[in-house]
Parts: structure tokens; sequence; C-alpha cells
């Protein structure tokens, strides 16, 4: 699954998986290998159904807060967030993007206005 989540239809097979994994995600969410495509699946997603995810979660705080993984599950998926209010969590939600995606931003911007230069051939005498 988490090559499906990671490869180029990542949007369509997050669609699929979250309602085939409804009811199951806090379990996921709890074990060693699980908690990676919970984390990953939540990024696939768009807003609505971040929202169902994080409110399936929000259901087994226990569960999650019980063990390491659940625990970077609620931090990634900002559960407690979603449990204050909406404004909150699309706030988290915005913050960490931005956190995410602040490497490509200065890459990005410096590396289309320079070329690439070629190196210069030493003479061997």
């Amino acid at each position: 699954m988490d090559s499906l989540l990671d490869g180029p239809s990542r949007a369509v097979a997050s669609k699929i998986l979250l309602p085939k994994l409804s009811g199951r995600l806090s379990f996921l969410a709890a074990e060693r290998v699980g908690h990676h495509t919970v984390i990953k699946l939540f990024k696939a997603l768009p807003l609505e159904e971040k929202a169902v995810l994080s409110a399936e979660l929000s259901q087994s705080l226990n569960r999650l807060g019980s063990n390491a993984m659940g625990r970077s599950v609620m931090v990634s998926c900002a559960v407690k967030e979603y449990l204050e209010s909406e404004e909150v969590w699309k706030s988290a939600l915005a913050k960490q993007e931005e956190k995410d995606n602040w490497l490509d931003d200065i890459v990005g911007d410096g590396s289309k206005s320079k070329k690439k230069r070629k190196r210069k051939r030493q003479d061997k005498d």
C-alpha cells in the first residue's frame, strides 16, 4: 500500500483506500508498519477526506496515545487540533505543509535562474 501512496496515482489510490480502511485506521495507526500507511494516506488525501480521517482517529485517542507510533500519527494528522476546532486544525495543517515544503521553495527559486556550467578539462602534460 505504501507504494500506491507514493506513486503518481496517489490521489486516486488514496480515495479508494480510505473507505476500505475506515474502521481499521486506529488499529493501523498504533502498529509498527501500519502507522506509515496512515500518515502517507493522510498526506495524499484532499482536505475534506483529511477531516474524515482525523475524525475517525479522534475517536480512539487512548489507543493512539498508548504507544510511540500512535503518538506520531496524532501529530502528523493533527488529531488534537481537530478536536479543538476546525480553524485550529486547518491552521495546523497549513503550518505543517509550510514546514514540509520550505526546502522546495528555496531550491526551486534558485535553480531556475542559474545555468549549469560546464567543467573545464585540464590538459595532461
